[in-house]
Formats: structure tokens, C-alpha cells, sequence
């Protein structure tokens, strides 16, 4: 029996918990969970401010103005409610994997062509948009919608994406069988310009007639249709909107430099209408 004991190793719960609360603060919010599971002394070392002061962004607790009765909620709490920043052109949150920062950009922070102009944009507000605007596109033959986040504004050493945020109305059209160019990337950085196309409706892949038709006349010019399962659609998500990826890029200690994203359609030469902005979301990609 003694032997069975000694096999069990070392009863680390018994150790102080100020002790536990150092080690496990040098681990992820994640693994924090899991420890608080382990025993009473464990999930009281794993609760503590120490624990959760130090995933939390070393600005945040000054920043961010919440009722809360612990660092473990302010947490939980930006990770599930976002704070709205920047006179509200902005909103601030937290990965719940990693404890990363995530940065939306309104669509009045960013730079919409025509964007003033009544007969092609309208602003408008929507219940389920996070801030007071959002922008309506009524008609235009040239989107170009531009937006720029200092790297300073993210969290380093984090491989991050940027993604627009957005809706398209049922009454939409000009973008069934159009994609448009996307692109995210340090400004001035010409070895990672890699321009991508996307599409923002998924018409053309949920509408068998559609999706059989493997040309389509666009704004004169005889087009390929995109193919079924391509991963160049959007995605819904939880909030209700759709989310279409831009690109990605990668963060660095010490780097402060002007993060560019973009998304063009200026060629096709056709009308497009119904598309609605939030905004573009840059967050950790898959959570790293």
C-alpha cells in the first residue's frame, strides 16, 4: 500500500497558494480553467487577480471601466462583450483562448469612396451592430473601402487576421457572380502584398440553377462561375453578421508600423448594391 502511495507522486494542492497562483499565472486562461478544477486550493490560487492580471493586457485594468468583482471577470467580460473605444469608432476585446487583443474598426473609421455621397452610401443604425453606424451601400459601379490599425493597438508576437464584417441585403446585387480583391498587410511591406479575391454573396453557390451554370454575363464580360466549395465565401457568424477573411499577417516585439486592409472591386464595371458594413474585425487567427 505505501508503495501504491508513493507512486501517486507529490500532492501539489498542498502547496501555498500564492506559490500555485505564480505557476499557473505563467501558463493560458485555458489552463487556468482546467487547474481551478484540480481541488479548493487550486481553483482559490487559480481565481486570484494574480492569476488573471497577468493574461490580461498590462493597460487593460486602467482602461476599462466595468463593475466587476475580479480580474477573472473583467476577462470573461471583454471576451464576451467588447468595449467600445476611440469615440466609439472602435471596439476593444479579448481572445478567450489567449487572451490576445482584438480590435474592430467601425465603418466610420474606415475610409468608404463615396462613402459622403447620398445616392451611392447611406448610414443607418441596426439593432445588432455593436456601434451607433453602419454604412449601406445603395448603389456604385467602384467599391473601395480602405482601413488602416497601428500594430501598436495589437498584441506582438501574435499571428493575427483581419476580416470584414458585414451583411448582404436580400435586394442585393452586382456581387451573385463578381468577386472583389482583398487584401491586408504592413503598409510599404511589397514582399508580403499577396491580393486575393473573395466573394461576398453566396447566391451563387445556394441556388442549384445558379451553381450549374458555369458562365455568367457580369457587367458585359463573360465570367466563370466560382466553384462549389471554393472557401472564398463568407462565413456566418455568432452576432448574426457574415465575415469574409482578408488576410493575415504576423505581429513582432518592438514593431510599430501601419497595418493596411483593403477591398476592391473597381474593374467589372457592373452596379452592386445591398451590401452592408459593420466594420473590419482584426483578432488572432484560430486563436494563436
Amino acid at each position: 500500500m505505501a508503495a501504491i502511495e508513493e507512486a501517486k507522486g507529490p500532492d501539489f494542492s498542498a502547496l501555498p497558494e500564492g506559490c500555485i497562483a505564480r505557476v499557473v499565472s505563467l501558463t493560458s486562461p485555458a489552463e487556468a480553467c482546467r487547474l481551478a478544477t484540480l481541488s479548493p486550493n487550486f481553483k482559490s490560487a487559480c481565481d486570484s487577480d494574480v492569476v488573471w492580471a497577468s493574461f490580461l493586457p498590462p493597460e487593460c485594468p486602467q482602461t476599462v471601466s466595468r463593475s466587476v468583482s475580479s480580474l477573472k471577470e473583467l476577462y470573461f467580460s471583454l471576451c464576451d462583450d467588447p468595449v467600445l473605444i476611440g469615440d466609439g469608432k472602435m471596439s476593444y476585446s479579448l481572445d478567450k483562448h489567449s487572451g490576445k487583443k482584438c480590435i474592430m474598426l467601425s465603418a466610420r473609421a474606415l475610409s468608404i469612396t463615396w462613402g459622403d455621397t447620398p445616392i451611392y452610401w447611406s448610414w443607418t443604425c441596426l439593432p445588432n451592430s455593436r456601434f451607433a453606424e453602419v454604412a449601406k451601400l445603395i448603389d456604385v459601379c467602384w467599391l473601395e473601402i480602405r482601413g488602416m490599425i497601428s500594430s501598436g493597438m495589437l498584441s506582438p508576437e501574435t499571428h493575427y487576421a483581419a476580416y470584414l464584417v458585414f451583411k448582404i441585403t436580400p435586394a442585393s446585387h452586382g456581387f451573385e457572380f463578381q468577386p472583389v480583391k482583398v487584401e491586408a498587410r504592413f503598409a510599404g511591406d511589397e514582399a508580403s502584398k499577396r491580393e486575393h479575391s473573395v466573394y461576398l454573396s453566396r447566391e451563387n453557390n445556394t441556388h442549384g440553377w445558379q451553381s450549374r451554370r458555369r458562365f455568367r454575363h457580369v457587367g458585359g464580360s463573360l465570367m466563370l462561375s466560382p466553384a462549389e466549395g471554393s472557401g472564398n465565401y463568407p462565413k456566418e457568424r455568432r452576432d448574426g453578421w457574415s465575415e469574409i477573411e482578408l488576410d493575415e499577417f504576423l505581429t513582432k516585439e518592438g514593431q510599430d508600423g501601419e497595418v493596411e486592409m483593403s477591398v476592391m472591386e473597381t474593374k467589372g464595371g457592373n452596379w452592386k448594391a445591398g451590401l452592408v458594413v459593420e466594420g473590419i474585425e482584426i483578432r488572432p487567427k484560430d486563436g494563436k
